[in-house]
């Protein structure tokens, strides 16, 4: 069976919904306020890690016919099951779930209830918000559908609107730019989006999706599932441009410091009332749906981790529940913790997805995978014991003067080249064995 066009929109459309939450909205405007003049540079960083990323996962998931847990079993099975749980509960229930719950309360709740206690709005506020999450949730077999046919569209005409207006009409100029190194602080900020590491966790849902309609060639799948991503990648870029210039043409009109502040300085100051009701009920609908698609993908992993015997609705309901606490510990706590856990999980999936796409070119030998991957948890795990060290009061100078020898480390960079060079030494010397991953 063949699925036609315009089912391959909706499951593009789901997938755009899915990847497009929290930090997909108050990033970008900040990014573009901050990089000032030197937009161009720092919108090139955080779109291939934002965009360019994410569509390589979900290549490298459909060409590999599986998901995280699959490409990091090339490694080994204890490290697929180590870094997949760490994955899924970064983008489940300890972050990018409470995330957007917290979210939608700052951007679109707390502006119009002054009047209430701030704790106990964000606490009314997420429960109504769970209860939306899981009444989609728990019904899985509709998730596509519903979340490609009904909130995606509402979510995509109103930020036009707020992206053509501001394009148009912008409020200021652009002011210098207060990176030191533009490109490289754009390719971190991408990072907070955590759409890479979600990108091979959602391929569980966009897969199964596919199949439910009836789809059982798996290169039909994979090609569904990649023409899907680019849907994905497109509708990402629109928003982050459009998104990061009207931040940056706020010149010096915005004084405050938090992202939720921004995206409602920029909406009011370009609609009115008008346009902070707007952002508000796009987040709405962008945290809603990123949220879902996170709750079933956390259902659907740790139900097959536990061969079934935890139900998926028990793992989406448990999901839920501990979000729901840990959302009401607020955006800005929530933000704090999430820095040090994206940059010990995120090199590791850049290198994953790479040599996914790489796996032919190399005959998928083992050998390549192990090595390689080596050095980059070898290298996360020195750099995490350097800030907790710092943190703790311990010395560890020693390390930390090790580490800054290496090529980008004072730009965040610093597992690239051990990467490259890992990968490259390791194909030569593995060129003729045939043990395959």
């Amino acid at each position: 069976m063949k699925l036609s066009s315009k089912d391959i929109l909706i499951t593009g459309f789901a997938l755009l919904a899915m990847f497009f939450g929290a930090g997909n909205l108050i990033f970008p405007p900040m990014l573009g306020l901050q990089s000032g003049d030197q937009l161009s540079w720092a919108l090139l960083g955080f779109i291939a890690t934002g965009v360019g990323l994410p569509f390589l996962g979900v290549t490298a998931v459909a060409k590999a016919g599986g998901d995280l847990e699959l490409l990091a079993n090339r490694v080994h099975p204890a490290f697929s099951k180590m870094i997949t749980t760490i994955s899924v509960l970064c983008i489940g229930p300890l972050l990018a779930i409470p995330r957007t719950a917290a979210t939608t309360y700052e951007v679109a709740i707390a502006p119009v209830t002054q009047s209430i206690h701030p704790q106990l709005a964000l606490l009314l506020t997420s429960v109504v918000f769970f209860i939306i999450v899981l009444f989609f949730v728990l019904r899985p077999a509709k998730i596509l559908d519903s979340v490609g046919k009904i909130l995606t569209p509402f979510m995509l005409v109103f930020l036009t609107l707020i992206i053509y207006v501001g394009v148009t009409h912008p409020l200021g100029t652009m002011a210098q730019s207060s990176y030191t190194n533009p490109f490289s602080q754009g390719f971190l900020e991408g990072y907070n989006t955590m759409d890479a590491i979600a990108s091979v966790i959602f391929g569980m849902i966009i897969v199964k999706g596919i199949k439910d309609k009836g789809v059982t060639d798996n290169n039909q799948i994979a090609r569904i599932t990649i023409i899907a991503g680019m849907i994905a990648a497109a509708g990402l870029g629109f928003i982050y441009i459009g998104l990061a210039y009207i931040g940056a043409t706020t010149g010096t009109l915005f004084t405050g410091t938090n992202h939720g502040q921004m995206l409602i300085f920029v909406s009011e100051s370009l609609l009115g009332v008008l346009g902070r009701t707007v952002i508000g009920v796009v987040m709405a609908l962008a945290c809603l749906t990123t949220a879902i698609g996170l709750v079933a993908s956390c259902g659907e992993y740790f139900s097959r981790l536990t061969h079934n015997r935890v139900s998926y609705n028990t793992v989406a309901i448990i999901t839920t529940l501990v979000s729901f606490i840990l959302a009401n510990m607020g955006l800005a706590n929530i933000l704090k913790i999430s820095v040090p856990l994206l940059e010990f999980v995120y090199p590791i999936i850049i290198v994953l997805i790479m040599l996914a796409l790489l796996h032919n070119f190399f005959k998928g030998k083992r050998a390549v995978y192990v090595w390689t991957t080596g050095i980059i948890v070898l290298f996360v795990i020195l750099d995490t014991l350097c800030d907790l060290g710092a943190s703790l009061g311990i010395n560890l100078a020693f390390i930390r003067d090790g580490l800054n020898l290496l090529p980008f480390y004072h730009l965040g960079l610093g597992w690239l080249i051990p990467a490259v060079l890992t990968l490259v030494l390791s194909v030569v010397f593995t060129a003729n064995k045939s043990v395959k991953a």
